[in-house]
């Protein structure tokens, strides 16, 4: 095989790869916005859901007179971070700026760990929680040279209760 040829084969070999690499891509950010659909509209119809039924405030206490059977209540939350998602983020980090990507993904751990805590109130009967709390975590893989990709934990917490 000449030089010539040699070259043809290894430009070959390197579009494959870099259109195999786009292809993997737009499939990864594809599959990301449908789980995000999915889960926003999971929390969009959770939420509506509970604001009727169960009233949320954050005061430390609550009236003894017309609220029994005072409970703890959580929720909690883990949600993954994307490859996607990191590698879009180092290029805001060179820059400066909102990360959108990690916003998204602390809102959704919010709304998840606030409606799984709502969840268990109901199961106990409580129809208002109280002294609602949330408490964050980070996750990440690898060691602390080089961080992959990784997640974030929040519980959210809070005093259920039955008001008469």
């Amino acid at each position: 095989m000449d030089d010539s040829s040699r070259m043809w084969v290894n430009l070959l070999i390197y579009l494959f790869f870099a259109f195999l690499s786009t292809i993997m891509l737009v499939v990864a950010w594809i599959a990301n916005r449908c789980i995000k659909n999915k889960r926003n509209k999971y929390l969009d119809e959770q939420e509506k859901y509970f604001s009727v039924r169960i009233s949320v405030c954050n005061m430390k206490t609550f009236p003894d007179n017309i609220c029994h059977d005072p409970m703890l209540v959580t929720g909690c939350a883990v949600i993954a971070n994307n490859y996607f998602v990191s590698w879009a983020s180092k290029f805001r980090n060179f820059f400066g700026g909102r990360m959108n990507g990690f916003v998204e993904l602390c809102t959704a751990a919010r709304r998840l760990a606030l409606v799984r805590m709502l969840q268990e109130a109901e199961k106990h009967g409580a129809n208002a929680v109280y002294n609602v709390r949330f408490e964050t975590s980070t996750i990440s893989e690898g060691d602390n040279n080089k961080k992959a990709a990784g997640g974030v934990e929040l519980i959210a917490y809070g005093t259920a209760v039955k008001q008469a």
